[in-house]
């Protein structure tokens, strides 16, 4: 509970601070007046005015806020200007109305506003960038067949379990990551395979198939029984196994590859299973019970399936990559995140993707201090994706969200005059009441996942 908790507090922290940073950094450069830079809602636990802003911490961790001179329309000055302390606000009336954020053009507010979920979406690139160049990407060093698909393009021309690809077209493939970027590198022409089978070198004619518009290799990597990380507090880990145990047999089954843990495992949730692995050379037995868990179906973005886990991962070679291909990675991969997100978007509004994959602030706790207990590199990531999902959110075009601010700016910018205050408020009111019934969804959701039960709404 606690590893939860201190995840959940690091990954909410962190996104938010970026999110009001971003706002406050462009405010400041584009001269408006910030009154607050507050992480949290509510009342101030501790506050401090540092020039002309107030920092402070509040009482509800889960959101922040940036307030600025002059929000509203009209601002009316107090009759007497209070002379606060140094951790007081410093009120509209002694503030130069110049640097008022509603007097500002509405490209300058634009900026403003959209700089907080631009700055989530960088955080995200600087993650990745950090993880690819420090941690480095997970590869497989060799480009041996692990499995071949029945029916597949491979399965038809021959190519089995165990065969190596040394080259493709004449140029030689070192690892598994070479052979499928240049099987990828052209898909509508036929390569050349050189496979070693044992003793013999092939030459083999092979063209992937193109099936809903992704690439359907049809044969996998060989992946070795040896247990790469290992999930605290989940079976695998309190039945003693770690990282480069190897497991040898499982209900008297040889395990020759992963794969083959893999689909024992998967297919026997809440299944007591005899497991027997090596351990620096000495022999451990136990009887470890596979977890429930729910995850999506391969290729699927709506539906689910029930499968078993212990809590180990294969063990994968790691390459650190050189800090400009790093960039460019990174890049791929937020932006990627950003297509995948927006695409269940829709599936959710259009209804063809279920509610169940929802949730709230006790979701994303869980989930944080779920990828703590695999790894705090897990959590890394998990922070990227997260900030990726409040980039997203926060431009949802509906007030209060940073993104209903930009359509109304938008509209300002076009027909050259402010929206009704009276309209302004009726859609800020209107989106609290929708943002509030949403968040009681999501956290009837999340209730019901921890429970167990159902709400018999859906």
């Amino acid at each position: 509970m606690l590893i939860t908790i201190l995840a959940g507090a690091f990954i909410l922290s962190i996104v938010i601070v970026v999110h009001e940073f971003g706002h406050f950094i462009v405010a400041k450069k584009a001269g408006v007046f910030v009154k607050t830079f507050s992480v949290g809602f509510g009342r101030k636990i501790v506050k401090k005015r540092f020039g002309e802003t107030v920092y402070a911490l509040s009482l509800l961790p889960f959101g922040g806020y940036v307030k600025f001179a002059g929000e509203s329309e009209e601002v009316v000055a107090p009759k007497e200007a209070p002379q606060g302390d140094s951790s007081d606000e410093i009120p509209d009336s002694e503030i130069d109305p110049s640097r008022y954020f509603i007097n500002k053009r509405p490209l300058v507010r634009s900026a403003v506003v959209f700089a907080g979920p631009f700055a989530n979406y960088v955080l995200a690139i600087v993650v990745y960038i950090a993880m690819f160049a420090v941690h480095g990407t997970q590869t497989i060093p060799h480009t041996i067949i692990g499995e071949v698909e029945a029916g597949s393009a491979a399965d038809s021309i021959g190519l089995m379990t165990s065969d190596r690809v040394v080259a493709v077209d004449g140029e030689r493939v070192a690892n598994w990551g070479e052979l499928v970027d240049t099987i990828l590198e052209d898909t509508e022409s036929s390569r050349a395979f050189t496979v070693e089978r044992g003793s013999q070198v092939l030459e083999l004619a092979y063209k992937p198939r193109l099936e809903d518009g992704a690439v359907r290799l049809g044969f996998s990597p060989h992946i070795s029984a040896t247990i790469g990380q290992v999930k605290r507090d989940a079976p695998a880990y309190q039945a003693g196994m770690r990282t480069g145990d190897v497991i040898a047999t499982i209900n008297d089954t040889l395990i020759d590859s992963y794969l083959d843990i893999e689909r024992i495992i998967h297919a026997n949730p809440k299944v007591p299973l005899v497991i027997e692995w090596t351990k620096e050379n000495v022999q451990h037995v136990d009887t470890i019970t596979p977890q429930a868990r729910k995850v999506l179906k391969d290729g699927s973005k709506t539906e689910f399936k029930i499968v078993g886990q212990i809590g180990i991962g294969p063990n994968y070679a790691r390459e650190r990559v050189p800090l400009h291909r790093a960039t460019v990675m990174a890049v791929r991969s937020s932006t990627g995140m950003v297509v995948e997100i927006v695409s269940f978007l829709k599936l959710l509004v259009t209804g063809k993707a279920g509610v169940d994959a929802v949730g709230g602030p006790i979701l994303i706790t869980q989930m944080a201090g779920d990828m703590a207990r695999w790894g705090f590199n897990y959590l890394l990531y998990f922070l990227a994706f997260f900030s990726i999902n409040l980039c997203i959110f926060n431009l949802l075009p509906m007030l209060p969200f940073d993104g209903g601010h930009l359509t109304l700016f938008a509209y300002e910018g076009v027909t050259r005059r402010r929206v009704n205050r009276r309209v302004r408020e009726i859609l800020t009111q209107a989106g609290f009441i929708l943002l509030i019934l949403l968040m009681a969804f999501v956290v009837l959701i999340d209730v019901s996942r921890c429970t167990g039960s159902s709400p018999g709404l859906f």
